[in-house]
């Protein structure tokens, strides 16, 4: 029912012009009312509805007819009900608008809504008699501005601090948390503790349209990593700072430890590595100087370690890595390999010849007499030489050219150094003769496969069993890993080699579970650089799996850090697939390099090996001790198990249990052994 409020003209009559203007305005006004955004309402004196437009049925869901003769109060919320009949009294009591007031209203669906309403009595207009409530759905502006207040306060409330920035980098904003860091670190503009390149970032971000993040600046003794957010149609740059200086330090000396030598200080293989890598890549694309690589050895290292005592040793090693150093300049390199082996990197060379002298001093440096622990030793070092040449594509050739030099130097009566050239090719040759070789003993069956047994080191029993390979020359006899395997990487016969260990391996396993069916053991298997690179390696290793009938959960692959790095895109998506088989995925070798340190963050690795050289040092010295110490806490904190590897004796066994080690292999335990060596440990199920 739609009321007129418009006045009847007592003298017009039917059919009257005047009649008629006031019939279209009636229809005016009441297609106005109909279409109207807003809700009126007009309330009898007893607070029921008399009329109330159609659009109640879109805001509210109600059909007008359901609510016309109800109390307006029955769908007020409770909460509510004193401050409208409080307005609802104040505007009888008055003619003109009253004052705007918000109420919850129920919507049909049970739902409550925000309402803004104004009252205005209209009891005495003999039209309307009534009270008119004009009322408007603000729920949608009142949830903006609770999303805005609360986010006006994280800001004000966050830890951090943030900035906020013009187009040209202008700070002109600044939170309360970066106001304290101002006032703590006594700088008076807010740029002081934003990256040097602030503006050019700004500048970059706009252009781009997209955010710049963990751009660290470093204020005073301290670096702040700020995240950068660009807002174009807001004329801002939203900056987010974080202090970074904790980590940064923990960072720099984890990654410190991991990169250098803990007995000399000297960088390790891996950092040294990565240098020559880059010297060789500066010099093929034009932009460095000749280099030349250097490897050292000490002469008779061994009959000091074995007549003066391991300490000593240490001591004359220490020396040593001092004295190369104290003869290269700040711009080269001098690093330990690992025993008495050290390797120079020497950059920006005019010559050979310079090398040459430089190696001269070296030797020199090495063969003065050093006093040890009130003895007084002599020692001499066999150098060789390796110069860049445009045809060298690895750092690894180049190293490995230096390193057959040096031999040449020992095999000549060493204290002397020696310079690669092709007088050197007949090794290159027996290289050769190995590959040959070693293809000959892949089709004549002449590898074997040896186990040794890894302890859990909280039951005392065999859990595992590490599958090494062995080659039964037929006439050399047994031949080490360390003669045929790098031959093997080198020209790909790895892939052959390993799988067939692969297959093997797990066939054996399997058979002793059979036999052992009491026995939890697991299977670990090294995978090679190359064979991690394969595309079908996880159809491969399924398939070994198959054949044997082996449970995925019982083997355990074991890679390197070299796998790692040669494969930086694959690694972690060939590893997550390995792990949805159920394998178990161990890193090895670990704390040999830095690489390690930041794949545990990205790759889904199980456990991690503690290297040997770490294990067999541990108990004589006390910081390669913490070393193996903070990997262990290092694994925990990570959820990763630990394995000790080369442990040799009953105190190395005692340290890494006491340290948290879940896992414990080496000769203490038992050497590598053939299948029924390992079933009769199984029958004997001995404890450690």
């Amino acid at each position: 029912m739609i009321y007129s409020l418009l006045p009847a003209d007592q003298n017009a009559t039917p059919g009257s012009p005047a009649r008629d203007a006031l019939r279209e305005s009636e229809a005016y006004f009441r297609s106005l009312v109909e279409n109207a955004r807003d809700v009126i309402h007009v309330l009898n004196p007893d607070r029921t509805t008399r009329y109330i437009t159609p659009s109640v049925k879109r805001l509210l869901g109600w059909e007008p007819e359901e609510l016309i003769g109800r109390s307006v109060l029955e769908i007020v919320h409770p909460d509510d009900l004193e401050p409208a009949l409080d307005e609802l009294r104040r505007s009888r009591g008055t003619t003109g608008p009253g004052l705007p007031i918000e109420i919850r209203v129920r919507h049909k669906d049970g739902s409550w809504r925000i309402f803004e309403g104004v009252m205005r009595n209209l009891l005495d207009d003999p039209v309307v008699h009534g009270v008119v409530v004009n009322s408007r759905d603000i729920t949608a502006r009142r949830q903006r501005e609770e999303q805005v207040r609360r986010l006006a306060a994280i800001p004000q409330e966050s830890p951090n601090p943030i900035i906020e920035c013009d187009l040209s980098g202008h700070p002109t904003y600044v939170n309360p948390a970066a106001e304290a860091l101002l006032a703590e670190m006594r700088l008076e503009s807010p740029l002081r503790l934003l990256p040097a390149d602030h503006a050019r970032i700004v500048r970059g971000c706009i252009g781009s349209g997209q955010g710049a993040r963990g751009i660290e600046a470093p204020v005073g003794a301290r670096v702040l990593s700020w995240t950068y957010h660009p807002h174009a149609a807001l004329g801002a740059v939203h900056v987010f700072g974080e202090e970074v200086t904790e980590r940064k330090r923990v960072e720099g000396r984890l990654l410190h430890q991991a990169q250098h030598d803990p007995l000399t200080g000297l960088p390790n293989r891996h950092l040294f590595m990565e240098r020559l890598g880059a010297a060789l890549l500066r010099y093929h694309q034009g932009e460095g100087s000749l280099f030349a690589v250097l490897f050292l050895d000490l002469d008779r290292f061994k009959v000091v370690n074995d007549s003066l005592g391991h300490h000593v040793g240490d001591e004359l090693l220490q020396v040593v890595g001092d004295r190369l150093r104290a003869c290269v300049r700040t711009s080269d390199t001098v690093a330990r390999f690992g025993g008495d082996e050290f390797a120079v990197l020497l950059e920006e060379l005019d010559d050979l010849d310079e090398a040459t002298q430089i190696a001269e001093r070296l030797g020199q440096a090495v063969a003065a007499p050093i006093n040890l622990s009130g003895y007084e030793v002599f020692s001499s070092a066999s150098i060789g030489i390796a110069l860049c040449s445009g045809g060298m594509e690895r750092p690894e050739y180049l190293l490995r050219n230096a390193d057959v030099a040096m031999y040449r130097a020992k095999g000549l009566g060493a204290s002397r150094y020696e310079v690669f050239d092709r007088t050197m090719h007949a090794q290159a040759l027996e290289r050769l003769q190995m590959e040959t070789d070693l293809r000959r003993a892949l089709q004549r069956g002449e590898f074997r496969l040896r186990y040794q047994p890894i302890v859990s080191l909280t039951r005392g029993t065999i859990t595992g069993v590490e599958a090494l390979l062995r080659w039964e020359h037929m006439e050399r006899g047994l031949t080490s890993p360390g003669d045929f395997i790098p031959v093997a990487e080198e020209t790909g016969l790895i892939l052959q080699l390993g799988a067939w260990a692969l297959t093997e391996a797990c066939r054996q396993l399997a058979e002793w579970r059979r036999e052992f069916p009491g026995a939890r053991i697991a299977l670990s298997v090294n995978l090679s650089a190359k064979q991690f690179g394969q595309a079908d390696l996880v159809q491969r290793i399924r398939a070994a799996l198959d054949d044997a009938g082996l449970d995925p959960r019982h083997l355990k692959l074991e890679i390197t850090e070299s796998a790692i790095i040669d494969h930086p895109g694959s690694a972690g998506a060939m590893l997550r697939q390995l792990k949805q088989l159920g394998i178990q995925v161990q890193m090895d070798d670990f704390g040999t390099g830095y690489s390690s340190l930041s794949s545990l963050h990205s790759l889904p690795l199980d456990g991690l090996k503690i290297d040997r050289s770490f294990v067999s040092r541990m108990v004589e010295d006390r910081a390669t001790m913490q070393m193996v110490r903070t990997i262990a806490l290092l694994a925990r904190a990570m959820d990763l198990a630990v394995i000790a590897e080369g442990v040799e004796t009953q105190a190395q066994l005692d340290e890494v249990r006491a340290m948290g080690c879940d896992y414990a292999q080496g000769y203490l335990i038992a050497p590598p052994l053939d299948p029924d060596g390992i079933r009769a440990m199984l029958a004997e199920d001995p404890r450690w």
